[in-house]
């Protein structure tokens, strides 16, 4: 039989997880601009309450219960200041009033009163939670009908499903106060809340069919539960109940997955857009400013240039009539899988020997004369299609700027 705190612990952790990686997530892709603090105010305060709080339900340590609600107390002004952020207009004065009011009001409590210990506290500070979250729900829906952007009102959409689903999972942390909670669900809200806003990301809008996701996440969450149920304690009255204990961690597990998921996605598409990022500021003024360029480009920087008395021993013309009719850059691979064909022999074993004389993996052939050829190391992996149309890209790039200084 799965212990109710055991669960409970189980949940707020992988939750924290969740926060802790889209804090970082976050850091990486944005940390440098002062837009995004709001969101790491938000998710890394999220973060700490729900790690120390998996260590605070089965102690009860008085220490640890303070750093809890010290944490909780900062949630009203960190969403209030993170809706703030998302709709990129200032809130009503009385809103922003009632957010830092309700933060430093019961952050004092809490230090210097002692939050945890009392129940009429606990259901001040529950409600004072839900009004915030309501009036910055309210205000989120108004201004999605309002002249916000595409993004901002596809956020804001997102904001409100996940807020809506959250809201009733948040209560259930109070299990002490509100009574008949079989288990501690707040920390499924905060990963939704994740889930929806890189749904934005990567779409691009709101997709409508989110709720469906979540009830699609929800169903398998059930079936891995009820398989992993099956292979505890077998057929029979137990297994229903061990279905249900499991449900909510294994809904924790399925979201973090998901998360964790779009976030390796977004990643991608950030490295990506690094390649464009890097043509835009690439010098295009002469051949030799481009070659310059190249070395702050990652997967160019330790590209190796050989002219004319470096490539006395080979047909070039041939190796560039190759080439032409590939429309891009020469690799060993082809290379070797046209010696395995018998075809071009000769200039396949030439490609061979200059690609592995020089331990590189990609011949980018620049200018027959004078000669001029670059060899690469690209990394044979999954995006290696990406990277050879990268090559092709700067190989173009670089013959048309040889032909003109000619």
């Amino acid at each position: 039989m799965i212990d109710p705190t055991h669960a409970d612990v189980a949940v707020t952790w992988l939750s924290a997880a969740g926060c802790a990686a889209y804090f970082g997530f976050v850091w990486m892709q944005r940390g440098g601009n002062p837009a995004a603090r709001a969101e790491l105010f938000l998710f890394g305060t999220l973060a700490v309450l729900l790690f120390v709080r998996g260590f605070w339900w089965p102690t009860r340590e008085p220490l640890l219960g303070r750093a809890v609600f010290a944490a909780a107390t900062l949630l009203p002004l960190a969403i209030t200041l993170f809706v703030e952020h998302v709709l990129r207009r200032h809130h009503p004065l009385w809103l922003k009033a009632l957010g830092a009011a309700t933060s430093v009001g019961f952050f004092a409590l809490n230090l210097f009163g002692g939050l945890a210990a009392s129940t009429p506290a606990l259901v001040a500070f529950l409600s004072c939670v839900v009004l915030v979250l309501g009036a910055n729900g309210v205000l989120l829906v108004c201004e999605r009908g309002g002249d916000l952007g595409e993004r901002e009102s596809a956020i804001a959409g997102a904001l409100v499903f996940a807020a809506l689903a959250s809201l009733p999972l948040a209560v259930t942390d109070f299990r002490e106060v509100v009574h008949g909670i079989p288990v501690r669900l707040g920390g499924l809200g905060a990963l939704m809340v994740i889930y929806a806003l890189l749904t934005v990301e990567t779409s691009g809008r709101l997709m409508l069919p989110l709720p469906a996701r979540i009830a699609s996440m929800a169903l398998f969450a059930a079936t891995l539960a009820g398989g992993f149920a099956l292979v505890n304690v077998g057929f029979g009255p137990a297994w229903r109940e061990a279905t249900l204990r499991g449900i909510p961690v294994a809904a924790a597990w399925v979201l973090l997955s998901a998360i964790v998921t779009r976030m390796l996605a977004l990643h991608a598409e950030s490295r990506a857009g690094s390649f464009l990022r890097w043509l835009l500021h690439a010098r295009l003024d002469s051949l030799d400013g481009f070659l310059v360029s190249l070395r702050h480009l990652p997967v160019a920087a330790g590209y190796v240039a050989l002219r004319g008395s470096d490539l006395r021993a080979y047909r070039i013309e041939r190796l560039f009539e190759l080439a032409e009719a590939k429309r891009g850059p020469l690799s060993i691979s082809a290379a070797r899988s046209w010696i395995a064909l018998g075809r071009n022999l000769d200039e396949a074993e030439q490609l061979v020997d200059l690609l592995e004389r020089h331990e590189m993996t990609h011949a980018l052939l620049v200018s027959a004369e004078p000669p001029l050829v670059l060899l690469l190391q690209l990394p044979q992996a999954t995006d290696l299609y990406v990277g050879e149309a990268r090559a092709a890209v700067i190989q173009r790039i670089a013959r048309r700027l040889a032909q003109s200084e000619k």
